[in-house]
């Protein structure tokens, strides 16, 4: 769906909004963050973002600063507890990064190696993550470290009808120890210990301005379904994640330096390909906790 509006200040090009996949994905240009946002152009990006999942704003040259500033008119951002990962003065954001200075990581290293959800740990799980792209991986002219996304609407609603029903009014057991645990079985460094008591949320669902349904059980983050038979739920879950893997659902998303990519935590899930090894990468993230409509 390509479309784009002419917005009041003529100085301005246009913001035109072009999809990149059939399901989700869509990237949007003629918007200098740097230079400042206009009303109009918050107002589409919000709705590209909600149509899409997720959405890449290109060439955004910008400090961390404006990247907070930036966030703080979506929604009220979430301070990481993951502290010693801040960017320096900045605590709104996170440095995700695998380069090592005087002995010790500067950022999360193999964040997101396993399909979830930001935040979803917590009692307040994320609504949008937004993250720019500082420093980007290349080896031989191919760039490395993409991330892809799944539209979580769209496999709700090609879930065969006897799923849909054991997992619609079922509550998801989301736990930061899981994630941990799965993350060292798959040979991926683990985050920083931190005691979180595990949090239940809806197995779907209802996005609060599309009002579509979307699955809300993630590979990563997702310990267990509540009040199901633990071999049940574990095949459940299993059978669901792998599911949603097929192709027809996922966008891939190849990096360049100066992308901001926006995306919705409760229409999409993530992953991060970890495929680098010691090529530095560096991204800024910020988390919303809650969004701010028109």
């Amino acid at each position: 769906m390509d479309h784009s509006i002419q917005l009041k200040d003529p100085v301005r090009q246009s913001v035109v909004v072009s999809p990149l996949s059939p399901t989700l994905g869509a990237e949007v240009k003629g918007i200098d963050i740097a230079s400042g946002v206009s009303d109009e152009e918050m107002s589409e990006i919000r709705h590209a973002l909600h149509q899409n999942g997720v959405i890449v704003l290109p060439d955004q040259a910008m400090t961390p600063e404006q990247q907070v500033s930036f966030c703080q008119r979506l929604g009220r951002m979430r301070v990481s507890f993951m502290t010693d990962f801040s960017v320096p003065g900045v605590p709104e954001l996170t440095v995700v990064s695998n380069i090592v200075r005087d002995g010790k990581p500067i950022g999360l290293v193999d964040a997101g190696a396993l399909w979830h959800a930001d935040g979803s740990y917590l009692p307040e799980a994320d609504m949008y993550t937004v993250l720019h792209a500082i420093q980007i991986p290349v080896q031989d002219g191919k760039v490395l470290g993409d991330t892809c996304f799944m539209s979580a609407s769209a496999v709700y609603e090609a879930l065969p009808e006897d799923i849909r029903q054991k997992i619609e009014n079922a509550r998801g057991i989301h736990s930061f120890s899981y994630h941990v645990q799965r993350k060292v079985a798959a040979n991926f460094k683990a985050p920083p210990k931190k005691d979180l008591p595990d949090v239940e949320h809806p197995a779907v669902r209802v996005h609060p301005v599309t009002g579509r349904k979307g699955i809300y059980l993630t590979e990563g983050h997702t310990k267990a379904i509540a009040g199901m038979p633990e071999q049940e739920s574990r095949e459940l879950l299993d059978w669901i994640a792998d599911f949603a893997k097929q192709p027809q659902f996922v966008y891939r998303h190849k990096w360049r330096t100066g992308d901001l990519l926006i995306w919705d935590n409760i229409a999409t899930q993530h992953l991060a390909i970890t495929d680098y090894g010691s090529l530095p990468r560096r991204l800024h993230r910020a988390g919303i906790a809650e969004l701010y409509e028109d």
